[in-house]
């Protein structure tokens, strides 16, 4: 199912590994690219959520105002969103992008030589084989050969032309091989970082919460406590569980995301306090001309009645009789006399 973006970012990789000549640093620079890759995804995911949290203090007010009236309570959030121009949903889409392009990259640092170097199923298993590698699972039964692989390159060679001269160890230690908790070994340290950066990432983005003067309820802190612990829990777990290249992975991917977090997240809330203070200056803008309006308007009836009194005082003096003359009789009362 992820083949179809397995088999290109395997290509990419060994692309990399071609220009560097290291594996463990092509695992780094190939996920600082699918970071760079996954950034206009993830810019739009950032925006979407920073968004939400600018405005949650005015949804808990009207879910405070509305709380016996769902329709009503539904409504007003409508208006909230579209006179905040914030859409709920959009960071919905780019979280959806973003999890098969993890699969598929996480696909080629679990299967290196399915996807990083090429190989056939059928030149798989017939380098198990030549190996002794008994494992049915397919990341495993990697793990094992590849493990073996640069010691016995020339056997494989021999059997399967065209292979990669491919050596799995950086820093002193085969990213090929899966810690094991039954025997210390200088693996263990990554598992132990992958762990403490996976803690990091989860600090930093609660601080930049903080930061943005995001408010929460009981039960949005809770889950928050409980992702400080679990993220690091699991790390670790699969760290001893899977190739140690899939904990160089993590481990990159974790830094590179913390960076990310610490840029992007000043960045929004500068966006947003001056998109809060545009919306603002807008809305006093709004006000100021609704009371212009209505002062010209109360100035225009002002005006109006005074020149409607004018008229009826100007009315009632043309017939009021001046001085030594009788009142006005109309014809009537003439013909009557």
């Amino acid at each position: 199912m992820f083949d179809i973006i397995a088999v290109p970012f395997g290509h990419v990789m060994r692309f990399i590994y071609e220009g560097v000549g290291s594996y463990g640093l092509s695992i780094i620079l190939f996920t600082l690219l699918t970071q760079a890759i996954m950034l206009p995804f993830n810019w739009k995911q950032k925006k979407g959520m920073m968004d939400v949290q600018r405005i949650q203090p005015k949804l808990l007010e009207l879910q405070k105002k509305y709380a016996n009236n769902r329709d009503k309570y539904a409504q007003e959030v409508q208006k909230l969103y579209d006179e905040e121009g914030v859409s709920p949903f959009s960071g919905c889409l780019p979280m959806l992008l973003t999890l098969p392009i993890m699969m598929g990259l996480y696909y080629v640092v679990a299967q290196p030589l399915r996807y990083f170097m090429g190989l056939s199923a059928d030149q798989i298993s017939q380098m198990a084989q030549l190996l002794d590698v008994t494992s049915t699972n397919a990341i495993q039964m990697q793990g094992e050969i590849v493990a073996q692989y640069f010691q016995n390159f020339d056997l494989l060679s021999q059997h399967i032309p065209g292979l990669m001269q491919v050596d799995f160890n950086f820093l002193g230690l085969n990213l090929a091989l899966t810690p094991s908790l039954k025997q210390f070994s200088a693996l263990w340290a990554l598992p132990a970082i992958s762990g403490g950066t996976a803690f990091l990432q989860t600090f930093v983005m609660r601080q930049m919460q903080k930061r943005q003067g995001a408010v929460q309820d009981a039960s949005a802190n809770a889950s928050n406590a409980m992702m400080n612990i679990m993220m690091p829990a699991m790390s670790i777990y699969f760290s001893f569980i899977l190739p140690a290249g899939l904990s160089l992975y993590w481990i990159s991917r974790n830094v590179f995301t913390t960076v990310q977090e610490l840029i992007l997240t000043p960045y929004f809330i500068r966006k947003g306090r001056e998109k809060e203070a545009q919306l603002l200056a807008e809305q006093e803008a709004k006000k100021k001309r609704r009371q212009e309006k209505m002062a010209q308007q109360r100035q225009k009836q002002a005006e109006q009645a005074k020149g409607g009194k004018q008229g009826a005082d100007q009315t009632k003096r043309s017939q009021a009789p001046e001085d030594g003359e009788e009142p006005r009789q109309d014809p009537e009362d003439q013909d009557q006399g």
